[in-house]
């Protein structure tokens, strides 16, 4: 296997945040079972029912929960009676799936951060919406994806239409703090690359050549110059690869995976295991001798970490990161989440992991008869 790094460019740009993002407000997944998903969320995930709402509480061809924990909201909306709204989310689900619809960003300005992108080259998707509360639009994205820009003016309240829910009590082990990334899969990765950099002003923060002499890809990832926002990528670069497999699946562009940051891998993979998520399996030599020299130091027990099958990639001196992937969540093999950790000065992606992880999609791919 060849992987690539290339130190983080210098960028030209007219402002180093010219959208005003705050980081990622929610993400939104059109589903088939909104309650399923959301029973889904809450007992695999530790997450919290935040709002709901339907054409009862005057949401017009859906009906959809918002769970979440920390800074992570999901919304799971289904098609609901019929409708301009209901018809295009049914015709999504019959060409994707389950599947993202939305990266949604939290903006200091929503009207601005609206007229701006599309001054800088985006398409809007949907028009600008304002009340007392919130104000938000839609740009275009890969495929089907759009971004909407949110702005919240009163705070406590998730939308128009959306009806708060008692939370509960989170007497869990998992513990979410926020998105760490979004990876999306494209068929031609530069035009996505320089549009993010175009229109979000983003650097171009890494990029890898990933070949396990099976399968390979190429990724690169853009970043607001803050870091909050992180995006990968991937573009295929053989014809079996893991992400043609994606986009032969979901039917075009979309979110692959979205990584979730939690203070304490440990205890998160532990319960989400007890509660039944998969995770992709590990070989025991990922853990041999050659583990040691290649992590140095670390603050986990290896033996533990080896029986919870937890990945680690020190990317600086002074920092590593812990991870672990699930398998497939939904029926078609598309998207998946990653529980990510970092210690100390991380900024990586485990890329020494990833010999380990693309074997372990691999050995997934020939199963289903793919590879």
């Amino acid at each position: 296997m060849s992987t690539t790094f290339f130190e983080k460019p210098v960028v030209t740009r007219t402002s180093a945040n010219p959208l005003g993002l705050k980081g990622i407000d929610h993400i939104e997944f059109i589903v088939d079972q909104a309650d399923a998903w959301r029973d889904f969320f809450t007992g695999k995930y530790g997450m919290s029912v935040r709002a709901y709402g339907d054409a009862g509480s005057g949401l017009q061809g859906r009906r959809a929960w918002v769970v979440g924990q920390g800074r992570v909201n999901f919304l799971l909306a289904e098609p609901q009676g019929r409708g301009p709204e209901a018809d295009f989310m049914r015709g999504h689900l019959d060409r994707h799936g389950c599947g993202v619809r939305d990266v949604a960003f939290r903006v200091k300005d929503a009207r601005r951060a609206f007229a701006e992108a599309q001054r800088r080259g985006a398409t809007a998707a949907r028009g600008l919406y304002e009340d007392a509360a919130i104000v938000h639009g839609a740009i275009a994205a890969y495929g089907d994806t759009v971004h909407s820009f949110v702005e919240r003016r009163r705070h406590g309240e998730f939308g128009p239409g959306y009806v708060n829910q008692p939370g509960g009590i989170d007497d869990r082990d998992i513990n979410f703090a926020m998105i760490d990334h979004v990876v999306a899969n494209v068929e031609h990765m530069d035009p996505w690359v320089r549009y993010y950099q175009e229109v979000f002003g983003f650097d171009l923060y890494m990029h890898f050549d990933i070949n396990t002499g099976r399968s390979a890809l190429m990724s690169k990832v853009v970043s607001s110059t803050d870091g909050w926002v992180k995006m990968p990528i991937n573009e295929p670069s053989s014809a079996n690869s893991q992400i043609q497999e994606f986009l032969d699946q979901y039917r075009g562009p979309g979110v692959q995976h979205i990584a979730l940051l939690t203070p304490d891998i440990v205890a998160t993979i532990e319960e989400m295991r007890r509660m039944g998520q998969e995770f992709l399996d590990v070989p025991d030599s990922y853990y041999d001798g050659e583990f040691d020299k290649r992590v140095g130091q670390i603050d986990e027990d290896k033996d533990l970490l080896k029986a919870l099958r937890i990945l680690v990639d020190r990317d600086t001196d002074d920092g590593y990161l812990l991870q672990l992937f699930t398998k497939c969540v939904f029926t078609r093999p598309t998207l998946f989440f990653e529980v990510i950790q970092r210690r100390g000065n991380s900024l990586g992606f485990g890329e020494g992991n990833f010999r380990a992880l693309f074997e372990a999609i691999e050995r997934e791919q020939a199963k289903r008869g793919t590879l």
